[in-house]
């Protein structure tokens, strides 16, 4: 899933218990990227809550707790490419394998962290997915229009053509966003996860998979009351569960679509069990409804 933490310059902090929550559920290593001497600095490759909190503590104390000044923390679950310490983000906008798996860069002009998976990219470059994106697309887009994210229209189809949300850091310390965030006072979360109502667990090839069932009962809820929230499928619908092309009929099992995650789950006699992230939900007549 991987989480966005992103404080503006008159944002808050996240708290301890936040940075916790969210590394806890997106355990395959962190990273930071702000503005110093007027560059983009990357700083990543914290694979574990110690050395990740240590290291977020340290540069509260060495930026004064960022006060007018934007940071943005980035979780990682690994989704495609191994889970090393070159492979969390953040990232620069560059087509060099080298730098964007370079754990300390100092002197970027922009970097971005990604939440979500970008079909069709990282299968077999030795890149995961984002840095195969930032390599193939963005960059050549960078290379032409330096300020592409500032062009709404750009991040809107970014958003579109991936169906995931993106934070970009440039060097007037300006944070843009692609995809919905959520703002709790102040701070901008691209999920959940850093809310203390998950149980996780790892049994998919690659993936991490969630067992939530206070918040699907949440969604279920707001659902009764509010249909923007929760799709449930139709039986003779079905669905690529992740995007590689093996579908599945929904036949009698019960799913619900979450629009605000892009989450898929399946609801039991006990509860409420996470599927996918991202799955391609077809109708009755296999066009696509997600």
């Amino acid at each position: 899933m991987c989480i966005i933490i992103a404080k503006n310059k008159i944002g808050r902090l996240p708290k301890e218990e936040e940075l916790k929550n969210a590394f806890e559920y997106n355990s395959d290593g962190a990273g930071f990227m702000y503005v110093d001497n007027g560059k983009v600095v990357i700083d990543k490759g914290y694979m574990t809550y110690d050395s990740f909190i240590k290291h977020y503590k340290s540069l509260l104390n060495k930026y004064n707790d960022f006060k007018n000044k934007s940071l943005v923390i980035h979780c990682r679950i690994g989704t495609s490419g191994k889970n090393t310490k070159g492979n969390t983000h953040p990232y620069p906008i560059t087509n060099v394998n080298k730098k964007l798996k370079n754990r300390h860069l100092s002197r970027e002009d922009v970097a971005i962290v990604h939440n979500g998976i970008i079909r069709g990219y990282g299968t077999a470059t030795g890149l995961n997915d984002t840095q195969e994106y930032i390599s193939k697309y963005l960059y050549p887009l960078y290379s032409h229009y330096k300020d592409f994210y500032k062009n709404e229209d750009i991040l809107y189809q970014m958003e579109m053509a991936t169906n995931s949300k993106f934070a970009i850091l440039d060097n007037t310390d300006t944070i843009y966003y692609v995809g919905d965030f959520i703002d709790d006072n102040g701070l901008n979360f691209s999920n959940n996860t850093y809310k203390n109502v998950y149980q996780s667990y790892n049994n998919y090839i690659g993936y991490s998979d969630w067992y939530d069932y206070q918040y699907a009962k949440q969604k279920e809820n707001e659902y009764n009351n509010d249909y923007d929230y929760l799709l449930p499928l139709e039986s003779n619908w079905k669905i690529d569960m992740y995007g590689n092309g093996e579908i599945q009929k929904v036949g009698d099992k019960k799913y619900w679509y979450d629009y605000e995650t892009m989450d898929l789950y399946e609801e039991l006699e006990d509860g409420y069990e996470f599927v996918a992230t991202n799955p391609i939900i077809y109708d009755e007549n296999d066009m696509e409804v997600i």
